[in-house]
């Protein structure tokens, strides 16, 4: 019988690929529209630039940025996207010391909610008192029986909830993370699309790590394997049109409640 030498066959990413990490041109490739993308069949998690304003928060340099999700589930029927954890981290460029990254001043949506599905929910309650045969003695037999009933609405609703946060060695947050979770009820999946925005306070040139996590099996076979390039961000040069027309270095403690809603999801709606 012919004998079988086994081998060991290394594998290799293919640099020129197509299907990889999403690259920056070069060192000036700022404010890249296309942050990172991943495909699996019809279905696709997305992030993109929308919105890259410079103004000032208290008289000390500071930017915002607003970013646009997508989650598109396209035709697919045996899968959805059920959860989805979003960070988003800011560094100093090139990184350096941490004291030097820059600092989350504000962020949004903080909580989102849906309108959800509600069920009703009843239940019955029965409670048994044993009946006293004198002298501290108590009968094993119940006695008396009391019972209740009642009903109350539970729902089920898509969530979307974020929060700042910075490592030790922070001593200011300088990322934001966002969770969102489908309505266990449906099972439609997170909402397809999410606007969001930060405001941070910077000291120059800087960059942005955005990783998006969605549920086990599509983080582990989905297109691309190798890790984006950070998006390079340089005091000045915007994107986008300006939070108010053509007035320059906006004061960011000033947004008004009607222009963060602008800026952000302002209500999810469950398909």
């Amino acid at each position: 019988m012919p004998a079988f030498t086994p081998r060991e066959v290394p594998f290799v990413l293919d640099d020129l690929s197509p299907e990889l990490g999403i690259k920056n041109q070069n060192d000036t490739d700022y404010n890249r529209i296309k942050i990172t993308q991943r495909d699996l069949g019809s279905l696709s998690v997305l992030a993109s630039l929308t919105k890259v304003d410079y103004g000032t928060w208290a008289g000390q340099d500071a930017c915002l940025i607003a970013f646009r999700f997508q989650f598109q589930k396209g035709n697919a029927t045996t899968f959805r996207f059920s959860k989805a954890d979003i960070a988003i981290e800011f560094q100093a460029r090139p990184p350096k010391d941490p004291r030097d990254d820059p600092a989350v001043l504000r962020y949004g949506p903080k909580y989102l909610r849906s309108t959800g599905t509600a069920e009703q929910v009843g239940w019955h309650y029965t409670a048994s008192l044993s009946a006293s045969l004198g002298q501290g003695l108590v009968a094993i037999e119940p006695g008396i029986e009391i019972g209740r009933s009642s009903s109350y609405t539970r729902q089920y609703a898509a969530e979307v909830e974020s929060d700042d946060w910075g490592s030790r060695k922070h001593r200011r947050p300088n990322c934001v993370k966002i969770w969102m979770r489908e309505d266990d009820k449906q099972e439609q999946g997170v909402p397809l699309e999410l606007l969001a925005a930060v405001v941070v306070q910077i000291g120059g040139p800087f960059q942005a790590k955005v990783s998006i996590k969605v549920d086990s099996i599509f983080n582990l076979i989905a297109w691309p394997w190798s890790k984006d390039d950070p998006l390079l961000l340089e005091p000045g040069v915007r994107f986008g049109p300006s939070l108010r027309g053509s007035e320059p270095d906006v004061d960011f403690t000033t947004i008004t409640p009607e222009e963060w809603h602008l800026l952000v999801t302002p209500d999810l709606h469950v398909r």
